[in-house]
């Protein structure tokens, strides 16, 4: 839980629901580390409409992302937002939130 304290002190603010929900979709999809993808394919593969339509996100993918980068859950590798992958927070988050919350996954994979 030490990361969560670490997460409130870097972010001043509790993650959004639909926040969350792309973090745990990029663990699951396995967008970790230095697997770097393009914005506009991680928003493909973590299925944004949906969880856009879901939470109805006001504001695109790219500022959700920019949100993450800054809270260190995401990383960018420093290039401009053009690719990112789930940080070590990011990861340790999702297993965290998914330890606590098992049928987390099932109620995301509903929102198709």
């Amino acid at each position: 839980m030490r990361f969560l304290v670490e997460l409130k002190k870097q972010s001043g603010s509790t993650l959004k629901d639909y926040e969350i929900a792309v973090i745990l979709r990029m663990y699951d999809e396995g967008l970790i580390g230095g697997g770097y993808r393009s914005l506009e394919a991680v928003r493909k593969e973590i299925r944004w409409k949906d969880i856009e339509r879901k939470y109805k996100v006001k504001g695109g993918f790219e500022e959700v992302a920019r949100r993450l980068i800054k809270r260190k859950l995401l990383s960018d590798d420093g290039k401009s937002m053009a690719v990112v992958s789930l940080d070590r927070l990011g990861v340790a988050f999702a297993r965290a939130y998914l330890k606590t919350n098992p049928r987390a996954m099932d109620d995301l994979d509903a929102l198709r």
